[in-house]
């Protein structure tokens, strides 16, 4: 996931971005897909950690808030690296940071949000699941096939294409990203008062 702003607007860097939000209570426009999902939890992290306040613009889609910043009507959004290369590389959108504990590899220039603001990690992920009851044979030999697609050169290219990395797990240590998760966002939900609707 990639923090972004238009490339013409008023913040270069990250560090900007920041400043400027601690400087100007409520100033900062941040559109997301939707309230309470993923990239709206990825900046109340950011701005939980970061000290600022900003006015929340959900939408029903991604689109129409990457519309909505290169017409200057928000000011930032996080989504997928995928769904920013594009504009990105088109000199429309401007990559102030990715997500990740990591720098992306697309994007070596671009810092990872934990270079500023250690211990700051809200990386998106996806993974296979099967049934509780599934056999604990099938589940490793399942792992191990699914292991072994991913490290092909042609698929690991393919999804790195896309701005995701290949992490070739087991299933303890999914279970252990399942758990810390739920731990990490349930907390930040409750922080921030998000109710069930």
């Amino acid at each position: 996931m990639g923090l972004v702003v238009a490339a013409g607007g008023r913040f270069a860097a990250l560090n900007e971005f920041l400043a400027y939000g601690r400087a100007n209570p409520g100033k900062l426009s941040f559109g997301s897909n939707s309230e309470g999902g993923f990239a709206h939890l990825a900046f109340e992290m950011l701005r939980l950690q970061a000290g600022f306040s900003y006015l929340h613009v959900p939408y029903r889609g991604s689109a129409q808030v990457i519309t909505d910043i290169l017409g200057n009507q928000i000011d930032a959004t996080i989504a997928g690296i995928a769904a920013l290369t594009p504009h990105v590389r088109g000199g429309r959108l401007r990559l102030l940071a990715v997500t990740s504990p990591v720098r992306a590899a697309q994007y070596p220039d671009v810092p990872a949000l934990a270079e500023v603001l250690p211990g700051y990690n809200s990386r998106g992920w996806f993974g296979y699941l099967a049934p509780a009851a599934t056999p604990p044979e099938i589940v490793a030999l399942l792992n191990r096939e699914i292991n072994r697609a991913f490290l092909l050169p042609e698929v690991r290219e393919k999804i790195e294409a896309l701005g995701m990395t290949v992490i070739a797990e087991s299933p303890q240590a999914f279970a252990r990203t399942l758990r810390e998760d739920y731990d990490k966002y349930g907390k930040l939900v409750r922080a921030i008062g998000l109710k069930p609707q």
